[in-house]
């Protein structure tokens, strides 16, 4: 899954869209959008093909989730096991 970053003009408000993504939607697109995101389609596309597009990228977002959750849990699981490491060091 390839992620761009968009950057948007502060007082112009504009937004410079990569050269993929408008090969691969077109020149008139719709956008949709709530509080932390916002999906952007062809103008005309059909909303099943946008749903399923929708749901791919949810996946790949939940699977993102799942791996930060098991880094973190693993950082702390190794954190603690080397404080318990040093803790029996003293001991000898």
């Amino acid at each position: 899954m390839v992620e761009f970053s968009i950057k948007v003009h502060p007082t112009q408000r504009q937004a410079y869209i990569p050269k993929e993504i408008v090969e691969a939607l077109g020149y008139k697109l719709k956008a949709k959008s709530d509080r932390y995101a916002v999906v952007l389609y062809p103008e005309g596309a059909d909303p099943t093909l946008v749903r399923r597009s929708l749901e791919i990228l949810l996946a790949d977002f939940k699977l993102e989730t799942e791996v930060k959750r098991y880094r973190l849990l693993a950082t702390k699981k190794s954190d603690t096991m080397a404080k318990q490491w040093v803790e029996t060091q003293g001991d000898e």
